[in-house]
């Protein structure tokens, strides 16, 4: 287990999965399963090692509950099988047909099943536990606790965060919230370049790495920011705005969540950058939408923070109208718990 995870992976909370998707009528459900079905085929692994098998496990369990036949779904994921290594049809068809032939393969079918409720999660005792353990921090503990020394000045914010938490071919989304155009996805060399010779650093930033391919927003429109266009499941955007921001901080410094990143908003919130790696869209859903957020909107996180295209402040950015800064307040990269 990842030092600093046990709220994404402990039972103790009774966080069940049920994912809001499963809530809905039949034809949206099969709608939904389509676009997710849709998203994984475009998006599957290189085989020889980079997790293709599991992927088309996945991609089948989505054809099934699109209502994809079986044969279509083996030609489906032929035509996108990719890598250094030869997959066989009839490699393919074993792993439709486990898919086709299983009843509890994918949580999402449990999900769609006559479930038991999961357990409401009591989020008044639940802070209340994280904010007395994080209750001795102020805004410069936070910066003293740091793993990676906060040493610069604001405006280099940007450029740093980058070199730490990215690889230069990453492409990230960086734009204002309204900004949807493929030249704002570019790869972090490029906005290294920008940034480094005086560019203006834009107010938003998506921390989930894009593919910088053309997608589909849940309405259906193209774009090229929406959550189909997600290449790397890395991390998830946390934030309160209806919380005291001393009491965001004491919440951060307490929780037992994999903390990336912690920034001054220029507001009234510090954004919480935290570590997830989801291997797919799927597990996003499961772990993400479902059991992280089952616990962090009971305490008063924004809900509307949960899936994976989430924009969240860019840090080095300067809010001209508050007169402050965008800041990073803490930075680790691995990820880890503020206070061990």
């Amino acid at each position: 287990m990842r030092p600093g995870n046990e709220l994404l992976n402990s039972p103790a909370h009774g966080l069940a999965v049920e994912s809001a998707r499963s809530r809905l009528p039949a034809p949206a459900r099969r709608e939904s399963f389509l676009s997710k079905y849709q998203d994984a085929l475009r998006n599957m692994p290189a085989s020889g090692g980079g997790g293709c098998h599991t992927a088309q496990l996945s991609i089948a369990n989505y054809g099934r509950l699109a209502g994809i036949s079986a044969e279509q779904v083996v030609s489906d994921i032929a035509a996108h099988v990719h890598g250094s290594r030869r997959v066989t049809a009839g490699e393919i068809t074993k792993t439709v047909n486990k898919a086709f032939n299983s009843q509890s393969t994918f949580t999402p079918h449990v999900a769609m099943r006559t479930a038991t409720p999961a357990p409401k999660v009591d989020g008044a005792k639940l802070l209340a536990g994280i904010v007395e353990r994080g209750a001795d921090f102020t805004e410069a503990e936070l910066w003293e606790s740091s793993p990676v020394r906060i040493d610069w000045p604001p405006e280099h914010d940007a450029s740093e965060v980058l070199r730490r938490l990215y690889q230069l071919t990453d492409r990230l989304f960086i734009g204002t919230r309204y900004d949807a155009g493929v030249e704002h996805v570019l790869t972090v060399a490029d906005w290294l370049k920008r940034f480094e010779t005086s560019a203006a650093i834009p107010e938003h930033i998506i921390p989930n790495p894009l593919t910088g391919r053309l997608g589909k927003t849940k309405e259906g429109k193209d774009s090229y920011r929406a959550d189909d266009c997600v290449a790397q499941f890395r991390f998830a955007v946390v934030e309160f705005d209806e919380m005291p921001r001393d009491q965001q901080i004491r919440f951060w410094a307490g929780v037992k969540l994999p903390v990336v990143a912690l920034l001054d908003s220029g507001g009234k919130s510090v954004h919480g950058w935290v570590r997830i790696d989801a291997a797919d869209a799927a597990d996003w859903q499961q772990r993400v939408e479902g059991k992280l957020f089952d616990m962090l909107t009971a305490i008063g996180a924004d809900k509307a923070c949960k899936n994976e295209a989430r924009l969240s402040r860019m840090p080095g950015h300067y809010r001209a109208e508050k007169s402050r800064w965008q800041r990073v307040l803490y930075l680790n990269p691995t990820g880890g718990q503020v206070i061990p």
